[in-house]
C-alpha cells in the first residue's frame, strides 16, 4: 500500500461503492473510489467479494491514485474559474461521473464530457432561469478543471417522494419543469437527458433541472454518439422532442408514485342489496305471497 493513500476510516466515506454482475456468470467484483480534498481520485476493485464482506483495510490495500488526465480536462479560455475557496464551499461541486470508470466506452470520454458541460453552462449563464440549475463557474486544480460549481439543492425528486411524507403538488412541479424546458428550447438547446434523477427540488418544492452533460443545440450530435433516454429510446442528436417525450414520461411516473386519495380508495356505491330486495319482492308476488 502506497504511503500517500488517504487515511479513510470507514466505508461510508467512500465517494462511491458499486457491485458489478454479469448476466451469464453472476457477481464479478466490487469497485470503489474516493475523492480527496484536492480532488485527486483514488480507485480500487476487488474480485469476487461483496461490499459487505470487505473491510476498509481491504479497500485501502488495493487503492491507487488515478492520473488526472484520464478524469479532468485542461483549463481552457472562456470558462469562469472560481478563485474564492469560501465561495466554492457553499456550492455543490459536480465532478466526473466516476461510475463511468467501469464502462470501457465511456471512461475515455470523461474529460470531454466535463469540459463540454462547463462550456454549455457558460453559454446558458447569462440566461438564467429559476427552474434550471444555477452555474457559478469551475474549480481548477493542477491546471485542470476538476469540477463545476452549482447551487446546492435540498433533495432529488425520487428521494423527495420516498423520504418526505408530504404530498407533492404534481401539477405545480410539472408546470415548473415545462417552464424550464421551454426556456431552454427558446435558447435553441435541448436537455436530452430529463429523468427523475436529473431533477432536484428546493425547500418549497420548486423543481430545478440538473445535469447538462447531454445538453446541445438542436441537431448537434451527442458526444458519445448516442444518449439513451429514460424511456429507453436511442438519441443520436439533440432534439426538443426528446425533452417533450421525457416530460410526459415523468408526469406519468409521478402519478403512479402518488398515494391514492381517500375518495379513490372507497368502493363505488353498489346496487346489489337494493336489487336483491327487489328480486325477493318480485318472487314473493309471483308466488302469491304478497
Amino acid at each position: 500500500m502506497a504511503q500517500d493513500v488517504p487515511s479513510i476510516t470507514s466505508k461510508r466515506y467512500m465517494t462511491y461503492i458499486c457491485e458489478y454482475e454479469d448476466n451469464t456468470t453472476g457477481f464479478l467484483r466490487t469497485s470503489f473510489a474516493f475523492v480527496d480534498g484536492e480532488h485527486a481520485v483514488w480507485y480500487g476493485q476487488i474480485d469476487n467479494v461483496r461490499r459487505h464482506d470487505m473491510t476498509i483495510e481491504d479497500m485501502r490495500r488495493v487503492m491507487h491514485r488515478l492520473p488526472d488526465d484520464i478524469l479532468y480536462p485542461e483549463v481552457i479560455s472562456g470558462l469562469t474559474i472560481l478563485p474564492d475557496a469560501d465561495a466554492v464551499k457553499k456550492c455543490y461541486i459536480k465532478g466526473p461521473e466516476l461510475f463511468a470508470l467501469e464502462d470501457p466506452e465511456m471512461n475515455s470520454k470523461l474529460p470531454k464530457l466535463l469540459i463540454k458541460e462547463a462550456q454549455i453552462l457558460e453559454l446558458l449563464k447569462p440566461h438564467g432561469h429559476k427552474d434550471l440549475a444555477k452555474y457559478h463557474g469551475c474549480v481548477s486544480k493542477r491546471g485542470r478543471i476538476v469540477g463545476i460549481a452549482l447551487d446546492r439543492h435540498s433533495i432529488l425528486l425520487p428521494y423527495r417522494l420516498k423520504q418526505d411524507p408530504r404530498d407533492l403538488d404534481i401539477a405545480a412541479c410539472m408546470d415548473g419543469l415545462r417552464a424550464g424546458v421551454e426556456h431552454l428550447h427558446s435558447l435553441g438547446f435541448a436537455h436530452n437527458n430529463l429523468k427523475p434523477s436529473t431533477i432536484a427540488l428546493d425547500a418549497a418544492d420548486q423543481p430545478v433541472i440538473l445535469d447538462f452533460e447531454a445538453c446541445r443545440r438542436f441537431g448537434e450530435p451527442l458526444l458519445n454518439g448516442r444518449r439513451r433516454r429514460w424511456n429507453d429510446e436511442d438519441c443520436r442528436a439533440s432534439d426538443r422532442h426528446h425533452d417533450i417525450s421525457a416530460l410526459l414520461e415523468i408526469e406519468s411516473w409521478l402519478l403512479r408514485q402518488r398515494p391514492p386519495r381517500e375518495e379513490e380508495t372507497q368502493e363505488p356505491p353498489t346496487m346489489i342489496r337494493p336489487l336483491e330486495s327487489c328480486i325477493k319482492k318480485l318472487v314473493a308476488y309471483l308466488l302469491g305471497q304478497h
